[in-house]
């Protein structure tokens, strides 16, 4: 089943597959498998958090601005991108839409148990990690640490943009660690 998200760039043609070639809102992005994804973590986990929370974040932003321009259309053209720029703008809907992308990813569906805006701070939680299965996979053992990092780093710069302020992700509970899911503080 398609989110609602993916569907509303369907339909404003801004998210394609066509002829090799994976386009959304106008950027080409490239599908990895987990397992090349879990052996470019490991190469240097404090660098490459850094730059996928960087690249996400510029994402995000890239994303938003996107949906401005086109909340100056939707009287003319699209009543629907009204929506989903409202939904951008404040309250709970953005964190709706932050689930949204974390899920296009392929990062897993998240939870936020705990979301507190004035203190900048929140825990979520991802069931059945992508990245953590990747590793339980391929090592056919439990880890000593934490093996997440894309996900904290794609989490962190979620946050950083609903916070308006630049947040950090920390990985508490892993599911290669024995879990049952992780857990992430973000502050």
């Amino acid at each position: 089943m398609l989110s609602a998200l993916i569907k509303k760039l369907l339909f404003v043609r801004q998210f394609s597959i066509d002829e090799g070639k994976v386009e959304i809102l106008g950027e080409r992005h490239v599908m990895l498998p987990d397992s090349a994804l879990l052996e470019l973590q490991e190469i240097d986990p404090t660098k490459f958090y850094e730059l996928m929370k960087s690249s996400a974040l510029k994402q995000l932003q890239d994303f938003v601005d996107h949906a401005r321009v086109y909340k100056n259309l939707k009287d003319v053209l699209f009543g629907d991108i009204g929506k989903l720029s409202r939904k951008l703008g404040t309250g709970e809907g953005i964190v709706k839409n932050l689930q949204d992308i974390f899920s296009i990813y392929g990062l897993e569906a998240l939870e936020i148990p705990s979301l507190d805006n004035a203190k900048k701070e929140a825990v979520v939680r991802v069931r059945d990690s992508t990245i953590a299965r990747a590793y339980l996979n391929k090592n056919k053992a439990r880890s000593r640490k934490p093996t997440c990092v894309i996900t904290a780093a794609v989490l962190a710069a979620m946050f950083s943009f609903l916070f308006g302020k630049n947040v950090d992700a920390a990985e508490d509970k892993c599911m290669s660690q024995n879990s049952t899911y992780c857990e992430f503080t973000v502050r």
